[in-house]
């Protein structure tokens, strides 16, 4: 008694009269009331703004709120024509809009995801091609650099023999680097083919210092890019 007392209430305050919530005329959407609900909230200046198979929009001095039909006093249910089977169906087809809203937007998120682990094995496994090429062409450099380095050693090692030939067999000839080519000591007193035999010893010495220092410095390159693939294909695992 005391429940369908204050719904009795509520139906004499919100309801009061039948030109503001009666039918859905302008003038009763426009005509304005303070209503109480049965929470005990006062909506000044209210005012039918929408109305839905399972309630009712009404709009205020401070907002607006829905109010449920489920929430209303059966009079009131009656007089806005509320009906329980179509308001199950609405509020069932606006469940079913907002699953198939949440799934679909769960199914992009998914695809999203696959897309991007999908792009970012393409860019390692892009990257771990690019240094798979590095590595080889390296390799390459660094056995071509040593094939250069063991002809210049032996170009060396015949060119000294020549350039020793060359001297008087009284001459005596030290030869002071530790490949074997270096500065030339003569006792020869003939100073112009002591100096063309240091010029020339000179020169080749130059030229296999080059030669073992690009082996060295592709020796290194070659390390740290080797130890770099190994990190990629480590971190593609």
């Amino acid at each position: 008694m005391k429940h369908t007392a204050q719904f009795a209430i509520l139906a004499a305050v919100l309801f009061a009269g039948t030109a503001v919530f009666a039918a859905d005329t302008d003038k009763n959407k426009t005509e304005k009331r303070t209503v109480t609900l049965r929470s005990g909230k006062v909506l000044e200046d209210a005012v039918i703004l929408d109305k839905k198979p399972n309630g009712i929009t009404l709009g205020y001095k401070d907002g607006a709120t829905f109010i449920p039909y489920s929430d209303m006093p059966t009079e009131i249910q009656q007089k806005f024509g509320y009906d329980p089977i179509k308001s199950a169906r609405y509020e069932k087809k606006i469940d079913d809009q907002k699953k198939a809203a949440k799934k679909a937007q769960e199914e992009q998120k998914a695809k999203e995801e696959r897309q991007k682990t999908e792009q970012d094995k393409r860019n390692k496994d892009r990257r771990i091609s690019q240094q798979q090429q590095k590595v080889r062409k390296l390799e390459l450099e660094l056995e071509e650099a040593k094939k250069k380095l063991d002809t210049m050693d032996n170009t060396v090692s015949e060119d000294r023999g020549a350039l020793v030939s060359t001297l008087d067999n009284s001459s005596r000839v030290s030869v002071d680097t530790p490949w074997g080519v270096g500065r030339v000591r003569t006792s020869s007193n003939n100073s112009a083919v002591r100096n063309k035999l240091m010029k020339e010893v000179d020169t080749m010495s130059v030229k296999r210092d080059n030669l073992a220092q690009d082996v060295i410095d592709l020796q290194l390159k070659l390390e740290a890019a080797q130890k770099s693939l190994n990190t990629l294909l480590e971190n593609s695992k």
